[in-house]
């Protein structure tokens, strides 16, 4: 174990993320290097790779007092980590994404993050048991997202404007349009194929005024029945998709092809589970075990995005990969680089580089 980076991180996570008291940060900063060097949230794998004279049942223990440790002080994390990613991006406009995932039906996470570079940086989230009515959150799903919504606003930097972005289970909800417009925000939802726009012309329904490869747009009122709010409609019909997108805005000036990035939280999601940190074969049960265990993957995967901005800048990256068309993409993710930079670099070396997010000038 490297133990010059990890007292760097350490030091840092502590600077950052005052809320914590110095036993909470010295094992968020132990476990969630752990999990990178042992590419897994498997508890015998972490403490494999943490141990420093003491048995390996030891490093297991102390990760279980921590995911069982009550007085973690969650909430203020959000709002830290919040000030803290949201800073490092350094951005005048920033997309927040809302989604929910869930793990074999047994837990369900309801997820706010921010998009960065073709993936979704988590910012607060909240767990519950997955298919059931009595476990789910007594605020219900706007009162739980509009929570989270207000605690990574207090990260917000000042003048920052912020554009919503969710799926039509989530999105087809004047509740959450409204509270959304409180915090002084934008939205872009989906909505289901049968949500009508009010017009001048009369009631539309917003996804069947357009066929595959068609734009369309038109102002007036939505949700007839349930708030009758002012506000913008969108259809997009990209050629390939089965569908159209049917998308309601209260931002006139948004096209629609903003709505793509949600799909980057899908890639996070991907990321969290089979493709880096394994979550998925998590056998934690208790919901607040796993919003714990969430904080030391998320700050791990968050800083291995980072590092992979970083590999880029610095030229030693994967070169880029031409598309049939001419255009460029990255052949890896910025996850992906970062995983590989953190081995090669900062372990082998001992080299500390912090939160920061570099974008790619190779597509400038």
């Amino acid at each position: 174990m490297n133990t010059i980076l990890l007292y760097q991180w350490e030091q840092e996570l502590g600077k950052r993320l005052p809320s914590l008291n110095s036993w909470q940060q010295a094992n968020v900063s132990l476990f969630s290097y752990g999990i990178v060097r042992a590419e897994s949230c498997q508890q015998g794998a972490v403490s494999r790779q943490v141990v420093s004279g003491e048995r390996v049942e030891s490093a297991a223990r102390r990760w279980r007092r921590f995911l069982n440790n009550e007085s973690f002080p969650l909430e203020g994390f959000f709002r830290e980590w919040s000030r803290w990613v949201l800073s490092a991006l350094g951005k005048e406009e920033v997309t927040l994404l809302v989604d929910e995932t869930k793990l074999y039906e047994k837990h369900g996470v309801m997820m706010v993050g921010v998009a960065w570079g073709g993936r979704c940086l988590p910012l607060a989230w909240r767990t519950y048991r997955a298919n059931s009515h009595e476990a789910y959150p007594a605020e219900g799903q706007v009162g739980m997202i509009e929570g989270l919504l207000k605690q990574v606003a207090a990260g917000v930097p000042d003048g920052c404007s912020v554009l919503v972005l969710a799926d039509r289970g989530i999105g087809t909800s004047p509740a959450l349009c409204q509270a959304v417009a409180r915090l002084g925000w934008r939205y872009l939802f989906r909505v289901t194929c049968q949500t009508k726009i009010e017009t001048e012309q009369g009631a539309l329904t917003i996804a069947q005024q357009v066929q595959p490869g068609e734009i369309w747009a038109a102002c007036g009122r939505i949700f007839k029945k349930r708030g009758h709010l002012p506000a913008h409609a969108r259809a997009l019909w990209s050629p390939g998709y089965e569908e159209p997108w049917a998308l309601v805005t209260n931002d006139g000036r948004l096209s629609g092809h903003e709505y793509a990035r949600r799909n980057w939280q899908e890639q996070a999601f991907r990321d969290l589970k089979s493709g880096g940190w394994q979550w998925q074969h998590s056998r934690i049960r208790h919901p607040d075990h796993v919003a714990r265990l969430l904080v030391l993957l998320v700050i791990s995967y968050v800083w291995l995005v980072a590092l992979g901005t970083q590999a880029v800048a610095q030229g030693i990256a994967q070169p880029l990969v031409k598309r049939p068309d001419g255009s460029r993409r990255r052949l890896w993710s910025f996850f992906k680089e970062g995983l590989r930079f953190f081995t090669e670099r900062l372990y082998r070396f001992g080299i500390w580089l912090g939160l920061v997010f570099i974008p790619d000038r190779r597509f400038v």
